[in-house]
Formats: structure tokens, C-alpha cells, sequence
């Protein structure tokens, strides 16, 4: 069954990770499996002690040179949408289709600034300890919505322009 939205966008913001360490840990894992592979496979030069056979050398660079730089780097993006009926979020690869947050489900929203680290242990998909939900990508302010039985971060570059939106179809007392 095909699902068309029909509401219209008010306002769309587009996250990439930007995270320097991130960055750093994923290009040294690629170029040491790079390496290995060059190392191993093309030169045919062992690559360290014991040395895996050429096709594990092989399924690594595919995996950890090739794939994971490139999905993680290149395709991971949270995409926010303000919508007449409600936020819209999409954290690509990971959801297939838009999480939807209806006006009528939240109970309030607010703009924040937050830690991460502190909040959430990190950047991702993420539940901490008090069941919140977050959608964490690359800033350190975001949208807070309580829900019903929930309460839910995303992340935002411009939160400010997103509550704007927001408040154009939605109002409630903040």
C-alpha cells in the first residue's frame, strides 16, 4: 500500500554528520583496511603476524574501506520536516519512511540546548536511562517534544526556525 503526503512542507532542514572525531575514526579504520588490502592482496605481502586469508582482507575493505565511509559520511543524514499536520523526521539509512509527530499528540515544545554526550551518550538513534527518545546529529540544540507517555529530542541546526513553523499550525501555551 502506497502512502501519499499531502501536507505541505513549511519548513525542511537537512543534517549531516559533522563531527570531527567521528570523521577521524572512520577515514583511520578505511585506511588502515585500504592499506591491508593494498599490503595483502595486491602486493601479496602478508599484512601482520598472522595474516587473515585474502578473501577476509578482501570482505573487510568492502565492508569497513569502502561501504562504511561511504553510508556513514556520504548518506547519513536526519531530515526535519515542519508540515501542516505535524514533524516529520527521517534518519536515513536507518528509517525507510518519515517519523510522524502529529500536533495533536504533543503536548508541549520547546527549543534547548543540550550535551550529547551527557544526555543521550552520543550522536544516533538513541533511548538514555529516562526513556527519552533522540534524534541526534550534528548540533547541540534541538527540538524537545513531550509527548503523551514520552518525551523526544532532534536535533536542530536552526530551532528557532523549526518552533516557527511549528507555531504556525500548532499553538499551545509554552
Amino acid at each position: 500500500m502506497i502512502v501519499i503526503e499531502t501536507n505541505k512542507v513549511i519548513y525542511k532542514e537537512i543534517q549531516r554528520p559533522r563531527q570531527p572525531l567521528l570523521w577521524l575514526i572512520i577515514l583511520t579504520i578505511a585506511g588502515i583496511t585500504w592499506y591491508g588490502f593494498i599490503l595483502q592482496v595486491v602486493l601479496g605481502l602478508p599484512f601482520g603476524s598472522n595474516p587473515a586469508p585474502n578473501a577476509v582482507v578482501i570482505l573487510f575493505w568492502i565492508i569497513f574501506g569502502i561501504a562504511s565511509p561511504v553510508i556513514i559520511l556520504k548518506w547519513t543524514k536526519l531530515v526535519v520536516e515542519v508540515r501542516e499536520g505535524g514533524l516529520y523526521i527521517r534518519f536515513i539509512p536507518f528509517h525507510f519512511h518519515y517519523k510522524t509527530f502529529l500536533y495533536k499528540d504533543i503536548k508541549h515544545y520547546k527549543a534547548i540546548q543540550y550535551s550529547p554526550l551527557k544526555r543521550f551518550g552520543g550522536w544516533g538513534l538513541r533511548v538514555n536511562f529516562k526513556g527519552e527518545m533522540g534524534y541526534i546529529m550534528s548540533s547541540k540544540k534541538g527540538i524537545e517534544l513531550t509527548l503523551k507517555h514520552q518525551t523526544v529530542v532532534i536535533s536542530s541546526l536552526k530551532p528557532e526556525e523549526t518552533i516557527k513553523g511549528m507555531e504556525a499550525f500548532h499553538k499551545i501555551d509554552l
